[in-house]
Protein backbone atom coordinates (compact mmCIF):
# COMPACT_ATOMS: atom_id res chain seq x y z
CA UNK A 1 0.00 0.00 0.00
CA UNK A 2 2.91 2.06 -0.64
CA UNK A 3 1.53 3.91 -4.09
CA UNK A 4 -1.42 5.65 -2.62
CA UNK A 5 -4.09 6.85 -5.35
CA UNK A 6 -7.37 8.24 -4.00
CA UNK A 7 -10.97 7.39 -5.12
CA UNK A 8 -10.84 11.00 -6.48
CA UNK A 9 -7.65 10.65 -8.12
CA UNK A 10 -9.16 7.95 -9.72
CA UNK A 11 -11.31 8.05 -13.58
CA UNK A 12 -14.88 8.31 -12.68
CA UNK A 13 -15.70 5.21 -14.59
CA UNK A 14 -13.32 3.52 -12.84
CA UNK A 15 -14.97 4.09 -9.13
CA UNK A 16 -16.89 1.45 -7.17
CA UNK A 17 -19.86 3.54 -6.76
CA UNK A 18 -19.94 4.72 -10.14
CA UNK A 19 -19.22 1.22 -11.68
CA UNK A 20 -21.82 -0.10 -9.18
CA UNK A 21 -24.73 2.87 -11.06
CA UNK A 22 -23.47 1.83 -14.53
CA UNK A 23 -23.05 -1.78 -14.57
CA UNK A 24 -25.00 -3.64 -11.27
CA UNK A 25 -23.58 -5.47 -8.48
CA UNK A 26 -22.99 -8.62 -10.55
CA UNK A 27 -20.50 -6.77 -13.01
CA UNK A 28 -18.33 -5.53 -10.29
CA UNK A 29 -14.91 -7.38 -9.29
CA UNK A 30 -14.20 -8.62 -6.02
CA UNK A 31 -12.44 -5.94 -4.54
CA UNK A 32 -14.82 -2.86 -5.96
CA UNK A 33 -17.72 -4.87 -4.02
CA UNK A 34 -15.24 -5.24 -0.89
CA UNK A 35 -14.35 -1.32 -1.23
CA UNK A 36 -18.39 -0.76 -1.28
CA UNK A 37 -18.18 -2.46 2.29
CA UNK A 38 -15.17 -0.39 3.41
CA UNK A 39 -16.13 2.65 2.29
CA UNK A 40 -13.62 4.99 2.51
CA UNK A 41 -10.07 4.43 2.35
CA UNK A 42 -7.18 5.79 5.36
CA UNK A 43 -3.89 8.30 4.28
CA UNK A 44 -2.23 5.43 2.47
CA UNK A 45 -4.94 3.30 1.19
CA UNK A 46 -8.14 3.88 -1.15
CA UNK A 47 -11.27 1.16 0.30
CA UNK A 48 -10.11 -0.31 -3.19
CA UNK A 49 -6.93 -1.15 -1.99
CA UNK A 50 -7.96 -1.96 1.28
CA UNK A 51 -9.99 -4.39 -0.20
CA UNK A 52 -7.56 -5.78 -2.87
CA UNK A 53 -4.96 -6.19 1.04
CA UNK A 54 -8.08 -7.53 2.57
CA UNK A 55 -9.21 -10.41 0.04
CA UNK A 56 -5.81 -11.31 -0.42
CA UNK A 57 -5.01 -11.54 3.47
CA UNK A 58 -8.29 -13.55 4.11
CA UNK A 59 -7.86 -15.77 1.29
CA UNK A 60 -10.36 -14.02 -1.35
CA UNK A 61 -14.21 -13.87 -0.96
CA UNK A 62 -14.41 -17.73 0.60
CA UNK A 63 -11.55 -16.71 3.43
CA UNK A 64 -13.28 -14.12 4.14
CA UNK A 65 -16.56 -15.44 4.86
CA UNK A 66 -15.48 -17.25 7.15
CA UNK A 67 -12.90 -15.07 8.68
CA UNK A 68 -13.49 -13.93 12.32
CA UNK A 69 -13.08 -10.32 13.49
CA UNK A 70 -9.65 -11.51 15.16
CA UNK A 71 -8.58 -12.31 11.34
CA UNK A 72 -9.99 -9.28 10.25
CA UNK A 73 -8.06 -7.24 12.72
CA UNK A 74 -4.97 -8.65 11.58
CA UNK A 75 -4.94 -7.24 8.30
CA UNK A 76 -3.10 -4.09 8.50
CA UNK A 77 -5.17 -0.82 7.69
CA UNK A 78 -8.52 -2.84 9.63
CA UNK A 79 -9.34 -1.46 12.68
CA UNK A 80 -12.23 -2.20 14.90
CA UNK A 81 -14.91 -0.18 13.19
CA UNK A 82 -14.39 -1.70 9.83
CA UNK A 83 -13.99 -5.30 11.13
CA UNK A 84 -17.11 -4.98 12.83
CA UNK A 85 -18.74 -3.73 9.58
CA UNK A 86 -17.50 -6.67 7.33
CA UNK A 87 -18.12 -9.13 9.95
CA UNK A 88 -21.47 -8.25 10.05
CA UNK A 89 -21.75 -8.13 6.11
CA UNK A 90 -20.50 -11.24 6.33
CA UNK A 91 -22.97 -12.73 9.00
CA UNK A 92 -26.08 -11.35 7.33
CA UNK A 93 -24.78 -13.36 3.83
CA UNK A 94 -24.49 -16.56 5.62
CA UNK A 95 -28.06 -16.12 7.63
CA UNK A 96 -29.54 -15.37 4.30
CA UNK A 97 -27.71 -18.17 2.37
CA UNK A 98 -29.23 -20.91 5.63
CA UNK A 99 -32.38 -19.17 4.84
CA UNK A 100 -32.10 -20.14 1.55
CA UNK A 101 -31.57 -23.48 1.78
CA UNK A 102 -34.09 -23.90 4.57
CA UNK A 103 -36.22 -22.62 1.60
CA UNK A 104 -35.20 -24.93 -0.72
CA UNK A 105 -35.86 -27.63 1.41
CA UNK A 106 -39.38 -27.06 1.27
CA UNK A 107 -39.19 -26.41 5.26
CA UNK A 108 -40.62 -22.95 7.20
CA UNK A 109 -37.73 -20.25 6.84
CA UNK A 110 -36.94 -19.15 10.64
CA UNK A 111 -38.20 -15.84 12.45
CA UNK A 112 -35.88 -12.76 11.11
CA UNK A 113 -32.94 -11.92 13.40
CA UNK A 114 -33.12 -15.22 14.63
CA UNK A 115 -29.83 -16.53 14.17
CA UNK A 116 -29.59 -19.74 16.23
CA UNK A 117 -32.46 -21.32 13.93
CA UNK A 118 -31.10 -20.02 10.72
CA UNK A 119 -27.74 -21.46 12.21
CA UNK A 120 -29.35 -24.80 12.73
CA UNK A 121 -29.05 -24.23 16.44
CA UNK A 122 -31.34 -24.70 19.13
CA UNK A 123 -32.00 -22.90 22.86
CA UNK A 124 -28.95 -22.90 24.83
Amino acid sequence: MNSHTSIAEMPEEDRPRERLARFGMRRLRDAEVMALVVGSGSRTASSVELAHVVLKKLGGPAGLRQASVEDLLAVPGVGGALAARIAGAMELARRAAARERISAAGAKPPSPGCADEAAGRGPD
